[in-house]
């Protein structure tokens, strides 16, 4: 039996939040083993998560390890490691390295245990910023997903974290890229993106008449259509509003986890649009989001905020999860 153990943040179960000790299992040959310093919170899956909202993921019970965006350095390796040394840098994107909690997907804690072959080292990236490498590699698979994309011109809906980087990846593709957001904040950040308006009109409610709400964009696009939006807000009902700026047959990216997709059909039926539906990422759209952003082709270090000392994970999670003017929140291991 292990005597290995961790600290780990802890769905003890729907609605409720710790902080305890937790079993590993012992590393195999090909795996090394991770000191974490820094991991971050996903306020979209770990919120269904928290919620007991993620119906189909059979290793969904709790309690659970959340967690898939971590950094750290290598304490151990297995034997048959060769790649990757003790005092390396690396991402690791999670871990189902407990024997006594499930992990889904287990990256908050701070000692994990990952196969060599799946973490990446970080090339100099900051590791306070570093745990951002798991959106931008989500973001560039949705981006890639898309095939060429030079000189299309490509809006951005919801300028979360995941909206950012797919922005700044579809220009470093050589689109030409505007943005939207409910939150005006979170618009200008990106030389060269330019902002365009949304207007979201909701189905009507039971009583009473719809109220229009605007995604801000301080202006409007440009006069050819959009080929492609990119629907990073989470709101599936948005899809059928991101039609009106869509060119015929252009794309959209459901660039969001979404529990149920609903939106009315008419809007999407006339302009016949291609749905592109992006899960996460590969191993490879790791390692070109870790370059792109170790040459400094993508910005990083303006979305990741102030790390939060692990022993403030509540305050950490309620920011997450309930300060919308947040883009990511970072936890501090040691």
């Amino acid at each position: 039996m292990s005597d290995r153990s961790a600290r780990a943040v802890v769905f003890a179960e729907a609605g409720r939040l710790d902080l305890r000790t937790v079993t590993l299992r012992e590393p195999a040959a090909d795996e090394v083993v991770v000191e974490t310093r820094f991991s971050s919170i996903s306020a979209g899956t770990e919120r269904l998560l928290f919620g007991g909202a993620l119906p189909g993921f059979p290793f969904l019970r709790f309690p659970l390890v959340p967690g898939y965006e971590a950094v750290g350095v290598v304490t151990e390796r297995g034997a048959d490691v060769h790649d990757i040394n003790v005092g390396d840098e690396v991402f690791v994107g999670g871990s189902m390295c407990y024997t006594d909690i499930a992990a889904a997907f287990g990256g908050n804690a701070s000692q994990l245990i990952k196969k060599a072959s799946a973490v990446v080292p970080l090339y100099g990236i900051p590791m306070a910023h570093a745990p951002l490498i798991a959106l931008a590699a989500t973001s560039l698979h949705g981006i890639r997903r898309l095939g060429d994309i030079r000189g299309k011109r490509i809006g951005v809906l919801g300028m979360g974290a995941i909206g950012q980087f797919a922005a700044r990846f579809a220009l470093d593709a050589g689109a030409i890229v505007s943005e939207a957001d409910a939150n005006p904040e979170r618009l200008g950040h990106i030389p060269g993106v330019t902002p365009f308006t949304l207007d979201v009109k909701p189905a009507a409610p039971a009583h009473g008449h719809p109220v229009p709400r605007t995604e801000h964009g301080h202006g409007a696009p440009a006069n050819d259509a959009f080929d492609v939006i990119v629907e990073a807000t989470g709101k599936s009902e948005l899809i059928a509003t991101c039609t009106d700026l869509l060119a015929m047959r252009g794309s959209i990216l459901l660039l969001s986890y979404y529990d149920r997709l609903e939106c009315n059909f008419v809007p999407v039926f006339l302009k016949e649009p291609s749905l592109v539906v992006s899960r996460e990422w590969d191993h490879d759209d790791l390692l070109l989001a870790r370059d792109a952003i170790a040459d400094g082709r993508v910005a990083i270090a303006d979305l990741a905020g102030d790390a939060y000392p692990i022993d403030r994970y509540e305050s950490a999670y309620a920011a997450a999860f309930g300060d919308p003017s947040t883009l990511k929140v970072i936890l501090q291991w040691a």
